[in-house]
């Protein structure tokens, strides 16, 4: 039973990434360039009551992705190969989640709290620039969380098949 669930939560883990992955393909490749485009106007994106904030999607998915990543932990304890492989993919995840509380999110504060009226500023469109770029890294460590989490639901096949079980 306890090998079902381990399998079941890793399942959850790669498929919670994988959203996350495509969540970050989908606000890099299409909605940021809108937010973006000319800063402060277009920063009305994420305004008023038709203004999408990302936190909607992002806090609760990073919620559930973590809490299992825990679970996994806790499961995997015995198994030094893939407690290994999920303390990397929590080293990863600290890697991402500092950067975003220092950074990301108080950016898209300003971002999101800048009257829209005005000129072009652009201090902004840098600034908004250069966000975005650096979210193509954070991107890159979510793909590094997805790899190792497949690593570690082929580590428990493999020692499965190592020990006769199929």
């Amino acid at each position: 039973m306890k090998k079902k669930f381990t399998h079941f939560v890793l399942i959850a883990i790669i498929t919670l990434v994988g959203i996350e992955i495509g969540g970050g393909i989908y606000e890099l490749m299409v909605f940021a360039p809108k937010w973006s485009a000319s800063p402060p106007a277009s920063f009305a994106l994420l305004q008023g009551d038709l203004g999408l904030e990302p936190g909607i999607f992002w806090a609760p998915h990073h919620f559930a992705a973590q809490g299992m990543i825990l679970l996994a932990l806790i499961l995997c304890w015995k198994d030094r190969k893939r407690r290994n492989l999920i303390w990397g993919i929590i080293g990863l995840y600290m890697i991402l989640r500092i950067p975003t509380f220092l950074y990301f999110i108080p950016e898209l504060g300003v971002f999101s709290t800048t009257p829209p009226e005005g000129t072009f500023s652009p201090d902004l469109a840098e600034r908004a620039r250069m966000w975005i770029l650096y979210s193509w890294g954070r991107l890159g460590v979510i793909a590094g969380i997805y790899v190792l989490a497949w690593m570690a639901l082929r580590a428990a096949k493999e020692k499965n098949v190592t020990n006769g079980a199929h």
